[in-house]
C-alpha cells in the first residue's frame, strides 16, 4: 500500500465516521420531534395520532440505542412503549404522562 492509497483510505474512513455521527444526532433530533408531535396530540385529545408519533419516536430511539447505548435513552424507550400501549387503549391521561416522561429523558440524552 503506497502513501496515496493509505491517505485516501484514512480520509474516507474519517468521512464515513463523521457521517455516522451526524446520522446518530439526526435520529435523536427526529425522536424528539415526534415526541413533541405526540405532546401536541395530547392537547388535541387524539390518542391515535399520539400513538402514531410515539411509535415513530420509538423507532428512532431504538435505532439510536443500538448505535449509542444510554440509560436515559433506555428510560425514554420504556416511556414511549408505555405511551403507545396506553394510547392504543384510548387512555389519554396515562399516555400523556409517559410521553412527557420520554420528553424529559430525551432532553437528558441531548445534554
Amino acid at each position: 500500500m503506497n502513501f496515496k492509497t493509505a491517505a485516501l483510505t484514512l480520509a474516507f474512513g474519517g468521512a464515513l465516521f463523521a457521517s455516522t455521527l451526524a446520522w446518530a444526532d439526526d435520529r435523536l433530533e427526529q425522536a424528539a420531534h415526534h415526541v413533541d408531535e405526540a405532546i401536541t396530540q395530547v392537547k388535541l385529545k387524539d390518542a391515535g395520532l399520539l400513538a402514531y408519533h410515539a411509535d415513530l419516536a420509538l423507532e428512532k430511539a431504538e435505532s439510536l440505542q443500538k448505535f449509542k447505548p444510554d440509560a436515559h435513552l433506555a428510560a425514554a424507550i420504556d416511556h414511549l412503549k408505555a405511551a403507545i400501549d396506553e394510547a392504543r387503549q384510548n387512555h389519554l391521561a396515562p399516555a400523556a404522562e409517559h410521553v412527557k416522561g420520554a420528553n424529559e429523558e430525551l432532553k437528558q440524552v441531548a445534554k
